[in-house]
């Protein structure tokens, strides 16, 4: 669905994600058929929500930075009935990072502006 997707890479709408060479980004693109895949469509598998519309976040092929979390966490929340996130904070088996201050804004933005 256009009107809930964006590129927080490149700045445009179109999420579409990397696909060969030495780095590919397709995770998300996997688990959103996992979530929306269509009923009777003959490739044995049916989706938990077969029935949803999907948008795209393009986010891991640029600089992961708080500015850029916030954006596309905070991306249209409106619209937005479920959000499923595919990727996560750096961790090193230690530490989680935690959110910083523009992507916890968006989180709490979510909490209390989407599904209204």
């Amino acid at each position: 669905d256009p009107e809930i997707s964006h590129d927080c890479v490149d700045g445009d709408d179109d999420p579409t994600p990397r696909y060969g060479g030495e780095v590919t980004n397709w995770h998300g693109t996997r688990c959103a058929g996992e979530i929306a895949m269509s009923a009777n469509n003959f490739k044995c598998g049916v989706g938990v929500a077969y029935d949803a519309s999907i948008g795209g976040i393009r986010l891991l092929d640029g600089v992961i930075s708080d500015l850029t979390e916030g954006i596309a966490l905070g991306f249209n929340v409106e619209k937005v009935d479920v959000f499923s996130n595919s990727w996560g904070p750096t961790d090193d088996g230690v530490t989680v990072e935690g959110p910083g201050t523009l992507a916890l804004k968006a989180l709490e933005k979510g909490i209390s502006k989407a599904r209204e």
